[in-house]
């Protein structure tokens, strides 16, 4: 599936916009690989009002996987081996063991159910979008609030044709953008498959 964000916020100085996208674009790429979700930015632009990326190919869940928990020495006994089996919701039939360098220990292999890519993009953008590179950030929603070049007016996150939902001091995530302050609309609703076109007649490119 495809992912469209869109960050509008007021007019952001020239020089700092290539920084800004090269962050946005490193966060992103860190995040696919690390939640193995797959996907490839094939967007990454700005006009000085909005920072925009797409990206293509995203799988709508993880994978399901295996992860190998270590528990106590098999020398600590049957007690332990009921504890550590108790810890992990099974019965003491079920656990394996595993040899390591400082001798066999018991163990289990833990399926790990994938999550939604719409859940992990809604948990972890609103840190990514705050950690954009600018080289002068200020608190626009008063001290210790979030930090960004300017405050940020609106936000479009989609992911396929459903809302990534999230919310950042204040500003909610959703599908409408905006066009040129004089010669568009201030309330232009977007997809992923229309958004070049909506900003055109927009006056926005």
């Amino acid at each position: 599936m495809n992912f469209l964000l869109e960050i509008g916020c007021e007019e952001i100085p020239d020089w700092m916009i290539p920084a800004a996208l090269e962050s946005l674009r490193e966060q992103t790429h860190k995040l696919i690989g690390e939640q193995k979700l797959d996907g490839s930015i094939v967007l990454l632009d700005a006009s000085p009002r909005r920072l925009v990326m797409r990206v293509d190919g995203l799988m709508e869940r993880q994978a399901d996987s295996e992860e190998l928990v270590m528990g106590p020495p098999k020398s600590a006994g049957a007690g332990a081996a009921t504890g550590f089996a108790k810890k992990m919701s099974i019965t003491v039939d079920q656990l394996s063991t595993a040899s390591t360098p400082k001798g066999e220990y018991f163990s289990f292999t833990k399926k790990v159910a994938g999550r939604n890519t719409e859940e992990i993009l809604a948990s972890r953008l609103p840190g990514i979008v705050q950690k954009i590179y600018f080289p002068k950030t200020m608190f626009w929603t008063g001290k210790g609030g979030p930090r960004f070049i300017r405050p940020i007016r609106w936000i479009v996150a989609l992911f396929g044709d459903k809302v990534v939902n999230f919310e950042l001091a204040g500003v909610k995530s959703g599908n409408v953008s905006q066009g040129h302050r004089r010669l568009g609309s201030a309330c232009v609703p977007v997809t992923i498959e229309n958004y070049i076109e909506e900003l055109r007649k927009n006056a926005v490119i």
